[in-house]
């Protein structure tokens, strides 16, 4: 995993005022699935065949929802529009859809997976666009004070990296929050493809800034300097060989809360089900993958895919509308999480509790030191693993007492490429990810 490397003083200055706070708010781990799933299905026209990809805001007592929607899953999308009252029945607009493609444009071909944020009297959507499938897109942008009538920008904001690179191929959109006048998306980017996806599929998610909307700057790591990580780097990579999310991780939803930033999102492995996790950071760029996910299995009851997560905190509790599919066709599903305010002692391990740094030197050879740093004593574990996931040695095993610690690994038997390193603490894990070269 890509993860910027910061120097002690910024680290024990964020690692301070978070462990000011007494109380934390964290969501359950457990979700419940609206017994009566899917709340919204295909109907006619338009809409007829799959309704996919939600992305709900709340404006007052009222929840909006902007979706997908297509008569088959590789004819070209549009974006509708609905209302509620009670997250579970859902007005569409008689006038959908509200966006569709644009004849001779680059989004001709169709549109889909808008993400949505409410700014001031300003709705801004940012949607995928470019072809008939994700492995065609590049990402858009519009605005509208009303959520129907929408000014969209001529050309793409983002667009998919080059030959080489580890979004050359697909590029979708993510979670995107505005934070101190700074627009902040965690999109999806990967090589092989998503439709369908097969075992060569690897998405993970990227990080981009951008002060307008319009110009956006992806997060670049300074110590990876060859492909495919020359130009950019995921903040959050696909799984270990083996693990549940191990060919993609995609399409996340992120809530910015006192303690960092929360992310949700769909991780797959090839023969499987497709399920949802969850990710914790303080900076938004070193996140920690639960180290019980998936946290929201498939209920197989309607669905074995559950993709695109849409995460609301309402009401002391957390929403999720999502994307289910049922044999052909795709409906939207809904499912609760209750909020619990807990001492942060009595809860056991959170990202806060630790903090693993980038190794030092990276890329190195044959030696590199692996620091980390941890608030209380805890039974410490550093495993190091190949690209496929083969454990090559066990760095640490062992009770440490509160402070920061460093361990040197020394690769002199091995041969170059790309490594990892994988802290465990109680009931998180951190991975990173350094580079061999000879």
């Amino acid at each position: 995993m890509k993860q910027r490397y910061l120097n002690s003083k910024i680290v024990f200055i964020l690692s301070t005022l978070f462990f000011l706070d007494a109380e934390v708010l964290l969501p359950q781990i457990d979700w419940i699935e609206y017994s009566s799933n899917p709340i919204i299905q295909p109907t006619t026209g338009w809409e007829s065949g799959v309704v996919l990809t939600p992305a709900v805001i709340k404006h007052g007592d009222t929840l909006k929802m902007w979706y997908t929607g297509t008569t088959s899953l590789f004819n070209p999308s549009s974006i509708g529009y609905a209302w509620s009252l009670d997250e579970i029945t859902w007005t569409r607009y008689g006038g959908n859809p509200v966006m569709s493609g644009r004849s001779g444009e680059w989004d001709d071909q169709g549109i889909a997976m808008p993400v949505m944020i409410s700014d001031g009297d300003t709705l801004r959507m940012w949607y995928g666009g470019g072809g008939l499938s994700p492995d065609e897109w590049d990402l858009g942008y519009a605005v509208s004070v009303n959520g129907i009538n929408w000014t969209r920008f001529p050309n793409p904001v983002l667009q998919r990296g080059v030959a080489g690179e580890w979004n050359a191929d697909v590029l979708t959109t993510g979670g995107v929050i505005k934070e101190k006048g700074i627009y902040k998306m965690w999109f999806t980017g990967g090589t092989g493809s998503v439709s369908p996806a097969n075992q060569n599929t690897k998405t993970s998610i990227g990080y981009a800034t951008s002060t307008d909307g319009l110009d956006w700057t992806i997060y670049d790591d300074p110590t990876t300097t060859t492909a495919p990580y020359e130009f950019s780097d995921p903040v959050i990579e696909h799984g270990e060989s083996g693990e549940w999310d191990s060919n993609e991780t995609l399409s996340s939803s992120v809530i910015k809360t006192i303690n960092g930033y929360q992310l949700w999102y769909s991780g797959w492995i090839a023969g499987s089900s497709q399920n949802i996790g969850y990710a914790t950071s303080l900076n938004g760029i070193e996140w920690v993958k639960h180290t019980n996910n998936p946290v929201f299995n498939a209920p197989e009851t309607w669905t074995n895919l559950l993709v695109f997560p849409s995460v609301l905190l309402d009401n002391n509790e957390y929403r999720m509308w999502f994307q289910g599919w049922q044999g052909g066709t795709a409906s939207i599903g809904y499912a609760t999480s209750s909020v619990t305010n807990v001492n942060e002692e009595s809860y056991g391990y959170m990202i806060k509790d630790f903090i693993l740094y980038q190794n030092y030197p990276n890329p190195f050879n044959p030696q590199t030191v692996i620091s980390y740093k941890i608030r209380a004593r805890s039974n410490v574990v550093i495993k190091i693993n190949d690209v496929l996931g083969k454990e090559i040695s066990t760095l640490v095993n062992e009770e440490k007492n509160a402070g920061t610690y460093e361990v040197t690994f020394n690769g002199d038997e091995l041969p170059s490429g790309i490594y990892y390193y994988k802290i465990i603490i109680g009931n998180f894990s951190d991975t990173k990810k350094m580079i061999l070269l000879k």
